[in-house]
């Protein structure tokens, strides 16, 4: 009992006794100096001084600044410099009649234009080109009329005719490849026989074309 008694007055501190001051402080908490002004802390490793600003980067009024410096070759050139005191550019004074247009075009829509109220003798008009260019083409057979006048080539038209008749199936099917076939630069009869010969068919008809037995 005694010796347990000393040991704790020996090694430890009583309940209600602050304990007695130690030579090294706690790691927990740093050490506060008496005179904080006057005590010297020392710089941390990652903290570094800001540099001056160099004499290049900084502006002309003193200020901090960025300098841009362009090569020639990125540069653009300034437009040139036009005089203001340069002549005008006359304009032109013609005044157009849109309502005169306006009359002539409708004009031209009606089956006999009169153009002499407009003061034109010889007006060409668009209906008169085709009317004179469907008779240019047009044929005494009737079949063949029909084909034409669905746009079909007239040559082309009048060989399926004679050789299918009035076929509406054949005949364009003959015309479309007799047209491409006379494109590429073969001769009439030529084409003619070769679609003929294999059933309008038009790649075999250039097939042998180019197997050189026409």
């Amino acid at each position: 009992m005694e010796y347990d008694y000393n040991r704790n007055r020996s090694g430890q501190h009583p309940m209600y006794r602050p304990p007695p001051p130690s030579s090294q402080p706690s790691p927990m908490y740093p050490k506060i100096g008496p005179h904080p002004q006057s005590a010297v802390t020392r710089p941390s490793p990652y903290h570094q001084n800001p540099h001056p600003p160099s004499s290049s980067a900084s502006g002309g009024g003193g200020g901090l600044g960025i300098r841009v410096t362009i090569k020639p070759q990125y540069k653009i050139t300034p437009p040139p410099h036009l005089s203001p005191y340069g002549a005008d550019i006359p304009r032109s004074s013609f005044q157009f009649d849109f309502g005169l247009e306006r009359k002539i075009l409708a004009e031209s829509h009606k089956d006999n234009p009169n153009w002499t109220k407009f003061g034109i003798e010889n007006f060409p008009t668009k209906q008169l080109s085709q009317s004179t260019s469907s008779s240019k083409f047009s044929s005494s057979n009737p079949v063949e009329s029909k084909y034409i006048s669905m746009g079909l080539n007239r040559e082309a038209v009048s060989i399926a005719v004679a050789n299918y008749g009035d076929n509406p199936a054949k005949v364009p099917e003959f015309v479309n490849g007799y047209t491409l076939l006379r494109e590429m630069g073969f001769s009439s009869n030529s084409v003619a026989e070769a679609l003929f010969m294999h059933d309008n068919d038009t790649d075999k008809a250039l097939a042998h074309f180019l197997s050189g037995s026409s």
